[in-house]
């Protein structure tokens, strides 16, 4: 084939040349779309207000060694009459640590929150009045038309927050990550005040850790009571022997529960924070803005030229 007929590869083909001829020379064009991108990213940063990301690591505590709190229930022997170990297949059974990361968004913990007003005043601030120091209708255009829809309806307009409130609002932002696919978890939560976010994990935590040692205790001096109430009318010395042991084995983990050792998770890292607001995150977004804005005008011109020549 003679060589005035072969194909030259190293040359764009005729539309491809007009095409770049056409972007060269809007390249005004598509310097006020980057100059758009980036001055819309620096308005979006600008009304959003920048957060701190505030994190902690927890861990289900050890069963053994100087940081582990003991056994959750009397260790007791086969002989001892009674299984402490909860029944039911391997689906059913939920350990305390699954407790601690089911109830750190729940109701009961919750309520332990709303009797600190620290917590209560910084989440709901909109709700708060500093000046008269009490709850009072939050304003904005938003929470008026919700009154206004639901006094039309015939519903009561607004409640101070409550344990329910407080607990939506950690489902909506509290995030809890797994850890190296492994069963350490960490909580991440984001807050415009950076001492707030740190307090607030901190204190949740306790929340949650308190609420299940108070259940625990409560089981235990019910069980307690209940089996000291049927030693007195027990005649059969084998018998009394075996709930004297389990009385005294209860009274054991009582104590274990009763020195303050981690109990349904252990605190690997405690609340920390960055020193400066890191979301969003200006460093990759305001790049990002400018390139897409200068996409955006690359894809108009080069449609606008493929319409013009019936592409």
């Amino acid at each position: 084939m003679p060589d005035s007929f072969a194909p030259r590869l190293d040359r764009p083909a005729p539309g491809m040349g007009a095409l770049l001829r056409a972007l060269a020379g809007q390249w005004r064009g598509l310097l006020i779309c980057a100059l758009t991108g980036l001055a819309l990213t620096l308005l979006a940063l600008h009304l959003v207000t920048p957060r701190y990301t505030v994190s902690m690591v927890v861990a289900p505590p050890g069963r053994s060694g100087p940081a582990a709190m003991g056994p959750r229930a009397p260790a007791l022997s086969p002989t001892a009459g009674r299984g402490i170990a909860e029944q039911g297949s391997a689906e059913e059974v939920v350990s305390d640590f699954a407790r601690y990361l089911a109830l750190l968004t729940s109701v009961p913990v919750a309520d332990r929150l709303t009797a600190d007003n620290e917590v209560m005043r910084g989440l709901f601030k909109d709700a708060w009045d500093p000046e008269n120091g009490l709850w009072r209708p939050p304003p904005g255009i938003g929470p008026r038309l919700v009154r206004s829809l639901r006094w039309l309806a015939g519903y009561e307009g607004w409640a101070p927050p409550d344990a329910v409130d407080l607990s939506r609002m950690l489902k909506k932002e509290l995030a809890v990550e797994a850890v190296n696919d492994g069963p350490l978890r960490r909580l991440v939560y984001r807050h415009e005040k950076r001492d707030f976010a740190l307090l607030l994990l901190a204190r949740l935590h306790a929340a949650t850790e308190a609420h299940l040692r108070a259940e625990a205790e409560r089981r235990l001096k019910a069980e307690m009571a209940h089996v000291n109430g049927r030693l007195s009318g027990i005649s059969n010395l084998d018998r009394s022997r075996q709930l004297t042991g389990m009385v005294a084995e209860q009274e054991e983990t009582l104590m274990m529960l009763e020195v303050g050792l981690p109990y349904a998770a252990d605190l690997l890292e405690p609340p920390a924070a960055p020193a400066l607001a890191d979301w969003p995150n200006p460093v990759p977004l305001i790049p990002a803005g400018t390139l897409a804005g200068f996409g955006l005008g690359l894809f108009v011109l080069a449609a606008r030229h493929g319409y013009r020549r019936g592409l």
